[in-house]
């Protein structure tokens, strides 16, 4: 083994390829963009589609100052004019934003119901106008309008798009001015989201350009192909997608410290580590780099990423996820449960739910997870004292109600929907975990405020609706705290699993070992987490290898099958590994 190195969790990993070009800037944007529209043979056509967060306002007069330097004739036209009023988009958008201020429905519509179709039509006659040297449609769904022309899609993160909505800087597809944060952000998730995923997924094998535009000023890009072939290269090598972190009102320390996050929060509360819907993956030249949604590669390299077996399930769906919670010098969860299939499938139309694991990476001594209700617990009761806690504002201790476990590092505590539980305070907690990750009917949250002052909602009906009131401490001391089980060894390695219930669809296996280990994914992807120890590197035959430090997620795509793992550090690693059953 090398010597041991302090630990180093890295932020803003970065998948680097030499022959990858990366551009940024205006001016250089404009300079590519001009370049492409004159080896159009028909016509000078530019479509430029972009994701919700995109501040459309300043990045458009800048990229048109920018491209008046190479001719002034250019007609600039915008998907506006083909939007509904406000008031007939909010009908159509009724049955998906409910009256409940964190939940909807998932919209399964499309971009184009929100238009008026005469206005698309007349907006499409345009295009093929030809007085000017230049036509440029941009604006949400543009590329709705047309497959010709040089096509562009300006991609901005989910994390950028929100830290942008709560400073009022960016508002929903279709409406006229921002509203209160949450109110976005749940339009955002339910309808905005997913379609405008249907847009950039259709678009995907015509793109010219892509743009990352997390920075409106400084926009970051690579031509079509290359962005393609980036995908393709990264769908056969072990990756890490873009972590971001929030604060909250039970929010740590550990992660701030441990990780060096900015120290202009009060806590850091959440780790996005790996979800989905929510992270980016950031590609780079080796001088530069830019970052694209993972959706991005679940479309383009769906069987390669996720496996043949899994796809057949999910489809280009992620289905598991990687969080942290960090109740360290921080405070309890709220207590808490998800829905169960049925429900979360009628209410709002999700596919699969909310199934969870606690994994607890390291605690402080006399930490508890709270799980189950207790023996001896009253449902009626507990519901009767949840809701004096929200109308009345009394306080009540969950410890009547709901069962607790002592917990230690390396312990695993499964949740399947239905349970009711939360974290106590001094945990770190490695979510691992069915992607969906919204869902959490609150039931009492100790009358305390968010960080904005404002009480948390509780949500009783859905909470006492979806309780399974047979999961009380007996049961979920038999079924939900599973010891390891030992499934091979050799010198110096060993492999157990750990979590592995009917209830969940997905199984969580450790890896230990002092030097090295080998695995294979059978065409199912593994998701690790190294839980113990410095770092390591993993080592596949299509690619060089790539570390992994203390802490880190990181994804083996189905594609490689075999790999090897390395200790680079001094003392011994544990590894979690999830992958669907």
């Amino acid at each position: 083994m090398k010597e041991s190195i302090t630990n180093s969790y890295r932020t803003h990993p970065t998948h680097h390829f030499p022959w990858l070009e990366i551009k940024a800037g205006h001016s250089a944007l404009a300079a590519t963009l001009y370049d492409l529209a004159c080896r159009e043979a028909d016509s000078r056509l530019i479509i430029i589609d972009g994701f919700v967060g995109l501040e459309w306002n300043r990045f458009i007069p800048e990229l048109r100052a920018a491209l008046s330097q190479f001719t002034p004739h250019t007609r600039w036209l915008s998907t506006e004019q083909c939007f509904q009023s406000t008031e007939a988009i909010e009908d159509v958008l009724a049955p998906s934003l409910t009256s409940d201020p964190v939940f909807g429905r998932l919209f399964h519509g499309h971009l184009e119901d929100l238009w008026v179709q005469e206005h698309s039509t007349a907006l499409r006659s345009t295009l093929q106008e030809h007085d000017v040297d230049l036509i440029i449609v941009y604006g949400f769904g543009a590329s709705c309008l047309t497959t010709e022309g040089v096509q562009v899609y300006i991609d901005v993160p989910k994390d950028r798009c929100q830290h942008l909505a709560a400073q009022q800087r960016v508002f929903n597809v279709g409406a006229a001015a921002p509203q209160r944060f949450g109110e976005m952000y749940k339009r955002f998730y339910f309808v905005d989201w997913p379609m405008l995923n249907k847009v950039k997924r259709a678009q995907l094998p015509h793109i010219d350009l892509f743009v990352d535009g997390t920075e409106s000023t400084e926009p970051r890009f690579t031509n079509g192909n290359d962005f393609r072939r980036a995908l393709r290269a990264l769908a056969q090598q072990p990756f890490r997608v873009k972590p971001w972190f929030a604060p909250g009102p039970w929010g740590g320390q550990w992660m701030k410290e441990q990780f060096g996050l900015p120290a202009d929060q009060p806590n850091y509360a959440w780790s996005f580590e790996l979800i989905a819907p929510e992270n980016g993956v950031l590609l780079g030249d080796g001088q530069c780099s830019l970052e694209c949604s993972f959706d991005y590669l679940l479309w383009a390299e769906t069987d390669a990423v996720l496996g043949v077996p899994v796809a057949a399930r999910y489809g280009s769906y992620f289905p598991i996820r990687f969080d942290y919670l960090d109740t360290m010098g921080g405070a309890n969860l709220s207590c808490q449960v998800h829905p169960r299939l049925d429900y979360i499938r009628n209410e709002f139309g999700e596919p699969f739910t909310q199934d969870e694991t606690y994994y607890i990476v390291t605690n402080e001594p006399g930490s508890k997870v709270f799980l189950g209700l207790r023996e001896d617990a009253n449902v009626s009761h507990f519901q009767e004292a949840a809701l004096a806690a929200r109308d009345r504002g009394i306080p009540f201790e969950i410890d009547e109600f709901v069962n607790s476990e002592s917990s230690a590092p390396h312990d695993l505590f499964l949740i399947p929907s239905g349970t009711v539980h939360c974290s106590g305070a001094n945990n770190l907690v490695l979510e691992i975990s069915a992607t969906p990750y919204i869902y959490t009917f609150k039931i009492y949250d100790y009358l305390r405020k968010d960080l904005s002052g404002n009480l948390r909602h509780v949500h009783l009906n859905h909470a006492f609706a979806n309780i399974d009131a047979g999961r009380r401490t007996n049961w979920v001391r038999q079924h939900l705290c599973p010891r390891p089980v030992l499934l091979r060894q050799g010198e110096g390695w060993r492999e157990y699993a750990i979590g592995n219930i009917e209830h969940l669809f997905f199984a969580i296996h450790r890896l230990e070992f002092t030097d090295q280990i080998s695995d294979d994914t059978q065409d199912r992807f593994h998701a690790l987490n190294l839980v113990e120890g410095e770092r390591c590197e993993i080592v596949t035959k299509q690619h060089e290898p790539v570390e992994l430090h203390f802490a880190e997620s990181l994804i083996i795509p189905a594609s490689v099958g075999h790999y090897h793992i390395r200790n680079l550090g001094q003392s011994a690693c544990k590894l979690v590994k999830a992958f669907v059953k």
